[in-house]
């Protein structure tokens, strides 16, 4: 499975990295390459040539708009497989959720999230869901609370570096 490709690439559509590279801490090797000036498109490019395969995904991860960052992490981590009926359900709920994102089915990515762990890509993949920005992270008494712009690059990051150590 390709991780990184044109088609992920071709729908990072920011001018420059510098918005992009706000949004995370590159690796010292990353931050040393990566000039805000660059087109995300080059930024890639810059970080694969210096064998920096897992600083690109982070990157590519932060720049691309909610959906697609999740539907990137999806067709990444099903590649690999799901082991446990767990797995399977956080799969088919990306999916549902993907194709009609609701309230109902991101509550239900959060308890798959909760039931599979952090240990592994799906637990970070189903955090996306709920992390999404289309509903408060808190519980339904509290006052609505959005998450951190930059959740979902963080939870598809985590999602595609474990569902590469556990090919």
């Amino acid at each position: 499975m390709t991780r990184i490709n044109e088609q992920v690439l071709g729908q990072l559509k920011q001018a420059s990295i510098a918005t992009i590279i706000g949004r995370y801490k590159a690796s010292e090797e990353a931050s040393h390459l990566l000039q805000p000036t660059l087109t995300p498109q080059q930024g890639v490019a810059v970080l694969l040539k210096a064998d920096l395969e897992r600083d690109a995904i982070q990157l590519i991860a932060h720049g691309l708009a909610v959906m697609n960052a999740i539907r990137w992490g999806l067709e990444i981590v099903k590649s690999y497989g799901a082991n446990t009926d767990d797995e399977h359900k956080v799969l088919s709920c990306v999916e549902s959720w993907l194709q009609s994102p609701s309230e109902t089915l991101r509550i239900r990515a959060q308890q798959l999230a909760e039931r599979v762990g952090l240990d592994n890509a799906f637990g970070w993949l189903a955090y996306s869901v709920f992390w999404s920005g289309t509903g408060s992270i808190v519980a339904p008494e509290l006052p609505v609370v959005l998450p951190p712009e930059n959740m979902v690059g963080h939870a598809i990051n985590a999602a595609i570096l474990l569902s590469m150590i556990d090919q």
